[in-house]
């Protein structure tokens, strides 16, 4: 097996040196960067400490592999794949294309690969690749999937097929986003108010109770269906928040946020006679 990473970033430095400890012996890597001063240093350093062949152009990369990792960051992914096109001569190998771009972005660049037969894959990683390596987590779509999954099993990476089409595996990984990155400022909103009213220990001991007393998608439909019942209650709560923060001169964007949210919900829920069973109603308040 014969492995080619186009970009060597953190992600794919710790992919290829999961995939070295597994025994996957040939693998090189391309990056514009190399010749940075101050990235240059890194990359090179990456590349030796995994043992990892840096190689001097995008043609020389593509010589000869089986499996072309492309770890790019999401705003060139589209530039990158057009720069891989107009190099192809007779290669064939697996495009796996693991950036955190758009699912219509996906879809172009499989689009034009398959108009020169080159398989691609839509491969969403979901977890760190500090901690897990090779073997985090891969949501998978698009025309290679399955192949990727065959040639990969010897090495242990968890990869798992998701939808029919490429774009289906980053949508995932980008809904995904929207809570784990929107937990993250709701932390430090919440964080910041906490420590402006001396009042951390107590609010935190408060939500670890709350949060902890329940599997997480009870709490999710607790929480969505008490809300479609309360939201304009909730909202109205939310306003006291804001106007907490704002004497005391705290951004409170995210808080503002989650009361029009509110604010939304109590338009759509205002007719309904009955707590909904599950989020699942909830939702379709929104499309009577």
């Amino acid at each position: 097996m014969k492995v080619g990473f186009l970009g060597y970033g953190e992600a794919a430095y710790e992919l290829s040196n999961g995939l070295k400890e597994e025994g996957l012996t040939e693998i090189k890597a391309y990056d514009v960067m190399m010749r940075h001063e101050k990235m240059g240093a890194q990359i090179k350093s990456r590349a030796e400490s995994a043992n990892v062949q840096l190689v001097a152009s995008l043609s020389e990369l593509i010589q000869d592999i089986q499996i072309l990792f492309v770890a790019v960051p999401a705003s060139k992914a589209l530039e990158v794949s057009l720069n891989v096109r107009e190099e192809l001569k007779d290669q064939s190998f697996l495009y796996v294309d693991v950036s955190a771009s758009n699912p219509s972005i996906k879809q172009e660049i499989e689009k034009a690969l398959t108009e020169r037969h080159i398989k691609f894959v839509d491969a969403a990683m979901l977890g760190p690749l500090p901690v897990y390596k090779h073997k985090v987590p891969i949501s998978a779509s698009g025309t290679g999937t399955q192949e990727l999954i065959d040639q990969m099993s010897p090495y242990h990476m968890n990869i798992t097929v998701v939808g029919n089409k490429a774009g289906d595996a980053s949508a995932i990984k980008l809904i995904r986003s929207i809570f784990m990155k929107g937990i993250v400022g709701l932390y430090l909103e919440t964080l910041q108010a906490s420590e402006s009213y001396n009042v951390s220990s107590e609010v935190l001991s408060s939500l670890e109770e709350t949060m902890d007393s329940h599997q997480f998608m009870d709490t999710l439909n607790r929480l969505v269906t008490g809300s479609a019942v309360h939201a304009e209650r909730r909202s109205y709560e939310l306003q006291s928040s804001i106007d907490m923060l704002d004497e005391v001169g705290l951004n409170s964007d995210l808080t503002k946020a989650a009361k029009e949210k509110l604010v939304e919900l109590a338009k759509v829920s205002t007719n309904q006679s009955n707590k909904p069973s599950d989020w699942k109603e909830v939702l379709s308040y929104y499309s009577k």
